[in-house]
């Protein structure tokens, strides 16, 4: 392919975009936001699950220890147990610190006393990050851990960790579906905006078609169109959605204080905004040559 040829159709699609400043920004705003939408939603999932993924403190696991346990086969345990998927961090409750917990936090000086001994078995606390893996890996897991020989039981409340990946799944979907169909919108805005274009020069193509100018040469300077649009529409589309991040770190960071935390919001990394870039260019194109295969498909039939 002739770059002269290519070059002269990126500057026709350059100055017929000029030509037509607010048709144009109209246009790029109506995709960056048909963009930013599901984009901004796919943001604040993986803001969710960052969060989440701190709870650390709420998803913890009690493996009960037998008393005649010895150091070392706690020691081996431990160590097995830190190997485990999502195991933040594995901590050592011994039997005297379990009771001393037991009697700041219950108040049950006077029934141990009465006791004259000690009930209260060693243990292990298991942090787990709860979005580390599905929640019947982390089920079987744990049924794994109960096994071990030094184990007396297990106990876990984890049924939330279930109904909050549940919910994280249905978002996820949800917003997929959401992005496809505001795809598909944004090839329509397009394709609608193309013909526009091919309407205003229908004379010019028309000559051009009869004097033997081929279907590419016609083409070329619409597919342009599409493709500098739907570029500009997806930078646009990343700086909305850094904007909105930026806009909310303020009350997220009020709202974190309340809890005695920090979070900070995560945006698009470089990576995700150049992919967000090459798929509007993309659709941009795709509604472009829908639109002027139609049209050329008369004019050529």
């Amino acid at each position: 392919m002739n770059l002269h040829l290519r070059l002269d159709a990126l500057r026709n699609a350059r100055d017929t975009l000029l030509r037509q400043p607010l048709a144009t920004l109209l246009t790029v705003l109506a995709l960056a936001i048909v963009l930013a939408l599901p984009v901004g939603l796919f943001t604040a999932l993986n803001n969710l699950q960052l969060l989440l993924g701190q709870w650390r403190d709420q998803a913890q696991i009690s493996l009960y220890l037998h008393k005649d346990a010895s150091a070392a086969e706690v020691a081996k345990l431990r160590d097995r147990v830190a190997r485990g998927a999502g195991v933040v961090a594995v901590h050592y409750i011994s039997r005297e610190e379990a009771l001393a917990d037991f009697e700041r936090s219950a108040g049950m000086q006077a029934a141990v006393d009465v006791l004259g001994e000690n009930p209260l078995p060693a243990s292990l606390v298991v942090e787990i990050n709860p979005l580390a893996q599905s929640s019947a890996d982390l089920d079987a897991q744990v049924r794994s851990w109960a096994k071990e020989p030094i184990v007396a039981s297990a106990q876990s409340d984890l049924h939330w960790v279930a109904r909050l990946q549940a919910i994280l799944a249905l978002g996820t979907r949800a917003v997929w579906i959401l992005a496809l169909l505001l795809a598909l919108g944004a090839v329509l805005v397009m394709g609608n905006t193309i013909r526009l274009h091919i309407a205003q020069r229908r004379d010019e193509i028309d000559i051009a078609s009869l004097v033997g100018a081929t279907r590419s040469f016609i083409r070329r300077p619409f597919l342009y169109q599409g493709l500098i649009q739907g570029l500009l529409a997806g930078a646009l589309a990343w700086a909305v959605v850094a904007i909105a991040i930026l806009s909310l770190q303020g009350p997220v960071d009020r709202l974190a204080a309340l809890y005695g935390t920090h979070f900070s919001l995560v945006g698009l990394r470089p990576a995700q905004g150049f992919a967000l870039i090459a798929i509007s260019a993309f659709l941009g194109w795709l509604g472009s040559r829908i639109a002027v295969g139609r049209h050329l498909d008369h004019t050529f039939s």
